[in-house]
C-alpha cells in the first residue's frame, strides 16, 4: 500500500516577445521654388549731330560779336598809333634837311596817294562744320530661371525589441500522506483492537 503521493506542479508562465524593427518614414514629394526673371532688351540710339560755327564767316562780312569787335578795334588802334608815331618821327627828321621847309612837308602830306583797287569775294571764309555719326547701342539681358530645391530625406527609426515574462504559477512539489496516523504505542489508537495470540 502506497502511503505517500507526490505531485509535481510545473511552472506556468506567459512570455511575450516583440522583435526589434527598423521603421522608415518616406518623405513626401520633392518640392522646388521656381523664380523666373524675364529677359530685357535695351536700345539706346543717338541721331546724327551736326554743328555749324559761322562766327568766322560773319566776321569776314564785318558782322562781329562785341568781344571780337572790341579786340579787333583795339588792335587797329594800336596799329594806327604806331603808324602815326612813325610818321611823326619821319616828319621830325625831315626838319633837319636844309632843302625841306614846313610848307613842303605839309604839301607832301596833303597830296593824296594813288588809290589801290583790290577785288575780294565775300565772305572770305565759310562756316566751320563738324558732325558726329549716329550711334546705336543694343543691350540684351537674357532671362533666367532659378530652381530652389527642397530636398526631403527619409527618416529611419530603430525600435528595440521587448521581452516580457509573466509567471502565472511557480513550480511546486506537493507531498500527500495517504495513510492514517501512527500511534506509539499502537494501543493508543482509538481503533486499536487486541488480537488474540
Amino acid at each position: 500500500m502506497q502511503l505517500i503521493r507526490i505531485i509535481n506542479v510545473p511552472i506556468e508562465y506567459k512570455m511575450e516577445i516583440e522583435h526589434a524593427r527598423l521603421e522608415m518614414k518616406q518623405a513626401g514629394e520633392v518640392q522646388a521654388d521656381i523664380s523666373q526673371k524675364q529677359g530685357q532688351f535695351h536700345m539706346k540710339s543717338r541721331n546724327i549731330q551736326m554743328r555749324m560755327d559761322s562766327s568766322e564767316m560773319r566776321a569776314s562780312l564785318g558782322l562781329k560779336d562785341i568781344q571780337r569787335f572790341a579786340a579787333d578795334n583795339a588792335a587797329k588802334g594800336t596799329q594806327n598809333v604806331q603808324e602815326t608815331t612813325g610818321a611823326i618821327m619821319s616828319d621830325v627828321s625831315k626838319f633837319g634837311d636844309p632843302g625841306m621847309s614846313v610848307k613842303d612837308i605839309m604839301a607832301s602830306k596833303l597830296m593824296d596817294p594813288t588809290p589801290q583797287v583790290a577785288m575780294t569775294f565775300l565772305p572770305t571764309v565759310g562756316p566751320a562744320i563738324t558732325w558726329q555719326p549716329p550711334d546705336l547701342q543694343l543691350d540684351y539681358e537674357p532671362g533666367t530661371v532659378t530652381f530652389d530645391w527642397k530636398l526631403l530625406q527619409n527618416t529611419m527609426e530603430y525600435i528595440p525589441g521587448k521581452f516580457h515574462l509573466e509567471i502565472l504559477q511557480y513550480p511546486d512539489v506537493q507531498i500527500e500522506y495517504l495513510g492514517g496516523p501512527n500511534y506509539v504505542p499502537p494501543s493508543a489508537s482509538p481503533d486499536y483492537a487486541e488480537t488474540e495470540k
